[in-house]
């Protein structure tokens, strides 16, 4: 059963895409809508992968992610599942050490909770984006 103060379902989903606003560069306020106790998660295979807690891991995760890559998320689904949010879709852009340009697919897993984001988990195209990362072979 739902708590009275959650946000309906579909404010859950405007939640989410005010957010991706945010990260496409469309709307200033979208770091807003975070929970302070918000938890990132990502694999540490990639360099700013690792889980994140609170506002300040949060900062810190953002701040890895745009100090190693320009990218721009596209939404082909975005659904509820259970009481979570589900996106599937896209981020393509550059490694800014390299300049290489990748094109990934990737999976956000939401949780939002009286309108603010409480959890979420990227799952990306590893291999992608640790290919964009490498710098170029020199021919020897």
């Amino acid at each position: 059963m739902r708590e009275p103060h959650d946000a309906e379902p579909q404010d859950d989903l405007a939640v989410v895409r005010a957010v991706y606003d945010f990260i496409n560069g469309t709307n200033p306020d979208g770091a807003s809508l975070a929970d302070p106790r918000i938890t990132v998660y990502q694999t540490e295979e990639v360099p700013w992968g690792g889980t994140y807690a609170g506002l300040p891991g949060f900062q810190t995760f953002y701040q890895a992610v745009s100090s190693a890559i320009h990218s721009e998320v596209e939404t082909e689904a975005l659904f509820r599942a259970g009481d979570k949010i589900v996106q599937i879709g896209r981020t393509r852009g550059f490694a800014l050490a390299t300049g290489k340009p990748f094109d990934a697919q990737e999976v956000h897993i939401w949780q939002v909770r009286g309108g603010r984001i409480v959890a979420l988990e990227v799952h990306v195209d590893t291999a992608v984006l640790l290919e964009a990362l490498q710098p170029a072979q020199s021919a020897d």
